[in-house]
């Protein structure tokens, strides 16, 4: 039910400028009126029309006056309950105001800190200013949209509604919480330049190494230095770093002069026990790999909340002694996902490795499978996985295509930080709930603290589920992948599953599957719910042991 009604978006901002006239005077409004009109720029009719016009002019008047004085040098963010007595309208949400100067990633950044807190958003405008402002930050002139100039600002600002927080000491968390968000945006955005110049740097390096490397890898790491900074990563931070040894293990010992970005922030006050890593970690950073990758012990909270990835440049001496570590974190852009794996600089070659390593025609029935196994492989699997693993895994998969069954593939994170997993299950008995029964085991047996999943689906008669869960390195778990993969087969069987099972087995393979074949529909839910499977191949039995000389 709307709440007032509009024949267009011009309707509406008659009526918007009518209320608030009654607020502002008279010379002030014509700069209201041209701001509740970018306001609300991209915010549909519809969506309008469900909230009360009193309250739109009340938030466009309190958004108005957060734009009234600005400092670029500290954003401005508000967090409260708005109520009649106190603002001059009501929502029955909590509004969240931000105002910054205009940089990427603020949107999304502000976003993804109120969804891993927990609040559905449910309402979010956004828009970025053209305005003037005084030497003392105080707002002068609104302008037209996208107009630049000497002396011209682009502001960002949002207004959302979210949940509603209980008390002011919730309402106060949030907003520090969304400052340090702010915070952490405009240092990596800040560095972004400098840690691209910082490749430039390394990919010099590469040439005058000191450790011997062929020149066709070379060439390889080169041009996939050259794709990161093509539109392929979002800078995030830098670090260098070496491994210094103790008696059961190592620690890191950062160079803090090489900080860029969130390395700046994540890197202060570390303690010894943050350094401290396990001798598994050692043995891997000691290895004399030119490139290496892995993933960021922590979600990010810039731009989206993945955990980042680590790209990092060995420097080697002669001997093959590692001298110290050159590390970007990041994250991929979205057309990495998207990109053949044929021409990602690196991994292409590792694809190719793989398919001269098969023997398979490339026109050839096993060779396509082969093909498009390779191209639609996560990502992150094919950068951190060194190729002999990779190949087996690649291979298992290729032969599993078109088989009705469930199947676990699970690797580890050099760091002992991650377990990745791929589950294939038939897309016929795919839901949330066999994930969840997937998740469950795994996050069990592997005593995980978090986990995020991917599902994909294709033409194949499989899904795909893509599960990164975060484990402690400290604890160094045994599992035996085939007793693991037992586990998640038998988390998801069904009753039916059960029941088609003990048919077989009970009537024979040729008789029982007759008996399948002629009960389709099996047993009702009800059924289902009250007795177990043994107990419907007893009456199945029973059922097909009557006749007219025996109806009972």
């Amino acid at each position: 039910m709307a709440f007032f009604t509009a024949a267009s978006k011009a309707d509406f901002q008659h009526q918007l400028q009518a209320a608030l006239a009654q607020h502002i005077s008279e010379q002030a409004l014509p700069q209201v009126a041209l701001f509740a009109e970018q306001f609300f720029g991209i915010i549909s009719l519809d969506e309008l029309t469900q909230r009360r016009m009193s309250d739109l002019a009340g938030c466009t008047l309190s958004a108005w006056r957060l734009l009234e004085r600005f400092d670029h040098g500290q954003p401005q963010v508000r967090v409260y309950n708005p109520d009649y007595e106190r603002h001059g309208w009501q929502s029955t949400h909590t509004a969240v105001e931000v105002l910054h100067h205009d940089l990427p990633f603020l949107v999304d950044s502000v976003r993804t800190e109120l969804n891993r807190r927990g609040y559905s958003i449910h309402t979010l405008q956004t828009t970025v200013l053209s305005v003037r402002r005084g030497s003392k930050g105080e707002l002068l002139e609104i302008l037209p949209k996208g107009t630049q100039g000497e002396g011209i600002q682009q502001e960002s600002l949002m207004y959302l509604e979210i949940d509603r927080c209980a008390n002011a000491a919730e309402l106060s968390v949030l907003g520090k919480e969304l400052e340090q968000v702010l915070g952490e945006v405009r240092v990596a955005v800040a560095d972004f330049e400098p840690m691209k110049a910082k490749v430039q740097e390394l990919i010099q390096s590469i040439d005058n190494s000191q450790f011997p490397i062929a020149a066709e890898e070379k060439t390889e790491i080169k041009s996939f230095l050259e794709w990161l900074v093509g539109n392929h990563f979002t800078f995030l931070g830098y670090e260098e770093f070496v491994v210094g040894a103790d008696q059961d293990g190592g620690h890191i010992e950062y160079d803090p002069n090489s900080f860029l970005g969130l390395a700046k922030l994540l890197r202060a006050g570390l303690t010894s026990d943050d350094l401290r890593i396990e001798d598994y970690a050692v043995n891997y950073l000691r290895e004399p790999t030119p490139l290496s990758f892995a993933k960021a012990a922590h979600p990010s909270r810039v731009h989206r909340p993945a955990y980042p990835d680590f790209v990092s440049i060995r420097q080697i001496d002669a001997d093959g002694k590692v001298i110290k570590e050159c590390r970007f974190m990041g994250l991929y852009t979205s057309s990495v996902y998207g990109e053949s794996v044929r021409v990602i600089p690196y991994i292409r070659r590792k694809v190719e490795a793989i398919e001269q390593r098969s023997g398979f025609q490339a026109k050839a029935h096993l060779g396509k499978e082969l093909a498009q196994v390779l191209e639609v492989l996560p990502r992150d699997d094919l950068f951190q996985t060194p190729v002999d693993e990779l190949f087996s895994t690649v291979m298992s998969i290729v032969q599993i295509q078109e088989r009705n069954k469930i199947r676990v593939f699970l690797r580890k994170d050099p760091y002992g930080r991650f377990c990745y997993c791929l589950a294939y299950v038939p897309r016929d008995i795919y839901s949330t709930e066999v994930r969840q029964k997937i998740q469950q085991v795994l996050m069990d047996r592997l005593q995980a603290t978090d986990c995020e999943f991917w599902t994909f689906f294709s033409e194949s008669v499989l899904a795909r589920v893509q599960l990164i869960l975060r484990v402690d390195p400290k604890q160094r778990i045994d599992i035996d992948p085939l007793l693991l993969e037992k586990e998640v087969v038998q988390a998801c069987r069904s009753w039916q599953d059960d029941y088609a099972s003990l048919v077989v087995e009970s009537f024979g393979e040729a008789h029982g599957t007759n008996v399948l074949a002629d009960f389709p529909k099996g047993f009702p839910a009800g059924y289902r719910e009250r007795f177990a499977a043994h107990s419907a191949v007893v009456d199945m039995q029973h059922l097909l042991s009557l006749t007219e000389a025996n109806p009972w």
